[in-house]
């Protein structure tokens, strides 16, 4: 579905330089560019994990053109293990409106996103509900005092990203509650349409640095989503194909040092411990716990590279 509210909202949402969050170069007034570094973090040659090819057998959807009518302009916030938001502790506050768990306005709800994916969002939801899912919002913005407690406070490994490094942190990624294995596949179908984008999907952990969470969601656009969506891409294959679509700090300016963490000497093939995986990500440390995929951690044969193996169980219906 592409209504006039999502083709107004992508229009909007891409600010984050003198932008929305979700990082255009133009956005609505009253959003503002943070500071921040815009060098590349540093990297350890060996440290650069593989990024699948896309399939042969199936043409790549051009990428919109910056210049296009309707679409946002500019360069949108890379994050990763390795890479930090342009201004580490970036708040987007005063732009921020808060929501239910369906995702509308209320001055009193749960959540916080950037006011121009509330509509967007609150359509994705509804077309949700009415397909038969009972999806909702379980979580939105967080702040990098926020995201720095959940992190220190989560017990499963590799559950959180540290500080600095997290999409929440835009105001324009949010988390859904799918029930459902069909709610999950329902949601990888239709959220480009409403021009949300899947960061984490199931079997690419070693090309995001993170474990796959099929509810996750970042708004980046009709446009650009759809056309994700085609190519069976991720932004993060996206930028390392066009990185002059994207920008991201060093981390240097974290005030945490829980924000920086180096790979010792775990290195770009990784290794196991019992579920876990862990291997050196351009630079920085990522662990990924295969056993929340119902997969084991173990080395490929071929590749000589640890990952998680075996079939993803999906969830009971």
């Amino acid at each position: 579905m592409r209504d006039s509210s999502s083709t107004i909202a992508s229009q909007a949402a891409w600010t984050w330089a003198t932008v929305l969050i979700a990082g255009c170069a133009t956005g609505p007034a009253g959003a503002t560019r943070p500071e921040g570094r815009s060098s590349p973090p540093p990297t350890e040659t060996a440290a650069r994990p593989p990024v699948e090819a896309a399939p042969s057998v199936r043409p790549t959807a051009p990428l919109p053109p910056p210049e296009q009518p309707g679409e946002p302009l500019g360069r949108l916030p890379w994050v990763n293990p390795a890479r930090c938001l342009l201004s580490c502790t970036y708040d987007p506050s005063t732009s921020l409106v808060r929501i239910n768990d369906r995702g509308d306005p209320d001055a009193v709800g749960p959540h916080q996103v950037h006011r121009s994916i509330q509509e967007p969002l609150r359509a994705l939801v509804a077309a949700a509900r009415e397909a038969g899912h009972t999806a909702r919002v379980s979580s939105a913005f967080r702040s990098y005092e926020d995201q720095a407690r959940l992190f220190r406070g989560m017990k499963q490994i590799g559950r959180a990203a540290r500080p600095g490094h997290s999409e929440h942190q835009l105001g324009t990624a949010v988390d859904l509650r799918l029930p459902t294995s069909a709610a999950i596949g329902w949601l990888a179908e239709h959220a480009a349409s409403y021009g949300f984008a899947l960061s984490y999907p199931e079997g690419k952990q070693r090309i995001t640095g993170y474990r796959p969470e099929p509810w996750h969601l970042r708004f980046v656009g009709a446009a650009l989503a759809e056309v994700l969506r085609q190519n069976g891409q991720t932004l993060e294959e996206l930028f390392r194909e066009k990185p002059d679509r994207a920008e991201s700090g060093s981390c240097e300016d974290c005030p945490l040092s829980i924000s920086r963490t180096r790979c010792g000497a775990v290195t770009a093939a990784g290794r196991c411990k019992g579920t876990v995986l862990a291997w050196c990500y351009d630079g920085a440390l990522a662990t990924v716990d295969c056993a929340v995929s119902h997969q084991r951690c173990g080395r490929q044969p071929d590749a000589g590279e640890y990952e998680c193996l075996g079939p993803a169980r999906p969830p009971a219906e």
